[in-house]
């Protein structure tokens, strides 16, 4: 089983280090590839995973990638999927660049495709059992299930997690890029979620950690509420319709430090 690790990161350079650091010599034994993905934010996230890399030895397993432009979250996520079809990756893991997530929980994942083959997605979830919440306010965990809630009714699939920063995805669901059609933004992942859902993909979700510290959200919690109801809505009654993008459009090259 072929993994890549994409690390979307953008204004991360306070984390990255924690993230990277995560890397131990028995994940890496796991994965082919990991790429921190530096989304042209306005830090030095590039220069502070590349020290960090250095420092560790994690050399040439892991690299640095800057994307031609800022691509957003979605945008990320596109350039990783190609990124793992070009070298061939049967998988591709995404781990958020900001430490929210724990970067040896991708061994949680990563079994349980070994142990499912069928499976096209396995979902890091915040908010069931199992699942370890730090540092995130009441307010936002009920209004994050309220919203779950709503789509495991209107999707007629148990949701319980729109979008973490920890996922396993199977390349060979995603062969048809139709994922280049969604939103290049933060819900990016429910436009995915959506089109497993419609493509009828088998997936799990599986309980992770999940810790709020130094991190400053670019997600307006409102915002991203109303739209991701909005996006429910127009998927259930067929008013999707999807963007046209080609892969093209989505690019990175190596870091090189200035």
């Amino acid at each position: 089983m072929k993994i890549l690790v994409a690390i979307p990161s953008y204004n991360c350079e306070g984390q990255i280090s924690r993230v990277l650091a995560g890397f131990d010599q028995a994940l890496l034994n796991r994965v082919e590839k990991v790429i921190v993905i530096d989304d042209r934010g306005k830090d030095n996230t590039a220069a502070v995973a590349q020290k960090t890399i250095d420092e560790l030895k994690l050399a040439p397993k892991v690299e640095v990638v800057q994307n031609d432009r800022n691509l957003g979250l979605g945008g990320s996520h596109k350039m990783a999927f190609l990124y793992g079809e070009r070298m061939g990756a049967d998988y591709v893991a995404i781990l958020h660049g900001d430490d929210q997530a724990k970067t040896q929980e991708l061994n949680n994942l990563i079994n349980v495709a070994e142990k499912d083959p069928s499976l096209g997605a396995i979902l890091g979830c915040r908010f069931m059992k199992g699942s370890k919440l730090s540092g995130y306010s009441w307010e936002r965990i009920w209004g994050n299930r309220a919203i779950n809630v709503v789509y495991s009714v209107l999707a007629m699939r148990p949701s319980l997690d729109l979008g973490s920063g920890l996922n396993l995805f199977r390349l060979k669901d995603l062969a048809d890029h139709a994922y280049l059609g969604y939103d290049d933004r933060m819900t990016f992942n429910i436009d995915l979620l959506l089109g497993y859902y419609s493509k009828k993909t088998p997936l799990v979700f599986y309980p992770i950690s999940w810790s709020e510290t130094d991190q400053v959200s670019n997600a307006r919690n409102v915002t991203i509420g109303k739209i991701a109801l909005r996006q429910l809505f127009r998927w259930r009654f067929g008013l999707s319709r999807p963007e046209h993008h080609e892969a093209s459009e989505y690019t990175s090259s190596p870091y090189k430090a200035a």
